[in-house]
């Protein structure tokens, strides 16, 4: 399973009924000219496969600082924030280090944990299967195509197959160069709970050298009675070190994202 999918079905689980989740909204950076699609939408996801096996194989281990911040406009308001040390080593193993935490112990424990629980989860290989994003979880279709100043996107519409907890429905960004995701927008195939009326969520993906890796996860959800949760998890300082074998040197990558 790719190293892209491992990162994509932990945060399935943020749809569980903790509290959760939040509204991004990215910036219009650059003009959008649509024009012809040189390929079909199950061409683009296919060739995503490919080149996320591609990566994955290249990558030896990363780190990064996560940040996470939670504020619960509910009946009793609640807020928290959390800076995590994640350090991932190929092909399956991750590690949390709390770096510092304030605010709600609840949500501390009810969400940011919980998520990181969940993070850990996601690695057995059941359940990178069930959440991967491949013909055989989805069906697409290609909506746009997108030429900005920035690049050129696929922009396909996901359905998932089934109703399953670890899929989603909606949009998804594909970089047309490097066949990488880099934007997905939707909701949970499943409603996790009654307590749950709907969550929207947004995630975002930077480059890395070579790689693409998280940069924002950012949702909405609303509750039933009590109100909205809203999550924000930004990733920065990125250390990244790719395989003697991988193209380029195995010499290490640092970025730090804002």
């Amino acid at each position: 399973m790719t190293l892209f999918s491992r990162a994509m079905n932990f945060s399935a689980r943020w749809f569980g009924p903790a509290l959760l989740l939040l509204l991004f909204r990215f910036p219009v950076a650059a003009q959008q000219l649509t024009v012809t699609a040189p390929l079909t939408a199950d061409e683009v996801i296919n060739q995503v496969v490919k080149m996320n096996e591609v990566r994955a194989k290249g990558l030896e281990s990363y780190s990064s600082l996560r940040t996470y911040h939670l504020e619960c406009h509910c009946l009793s308001h609640k807020k928290a924030d959390m800076v995590v040390r994640a350090n991932y080593e190929a092909p399956n193993k991750k590690e949390f280090t709390i770096v510092s935490q304030s605010g709600s112990g609840t949500v501390r424990d009810r969400v940011f944990k919980k998520l990181l629980e969940a993070e850990q989860e996601s690695m057995e290989a059941g359940n990178q299967q069930s959440s991967a994003i491949t013909i055989q979880n989805y069906t697409f279709q290609l909506s746009d195509y997108q030429k900005t100043e920035m690049g050129e996107y696929y922009v396909l519409n996901a359905q998932p197959r089934n109703k399953n907890k670890f899929l989603f429905r909606g949009r998804i960004w594909v970089d047309a160069k490097d066949f990488a995701i880099t934007r997905v927008e939707g909701e949970p195939a499943v409603n996790p709970s009654w307590w749950t009326v709907k969550t929207d969520f947004k995630r975002s993906y930077q480059k890395i050298g070579d790689f693409w890796l998280p940069e924002s996860n950012q949702s909405e959800t609303k509750v039933r009675v009590l109100g909205t949760a809203f999550l924000t998890i930004d990733y920065r300082e990125y250390q990244v070190m790719p395989t003697s074998a991988a193209a380029g040197s195995s010499q290490e990558v640092t970025a730090n994202a804002q």
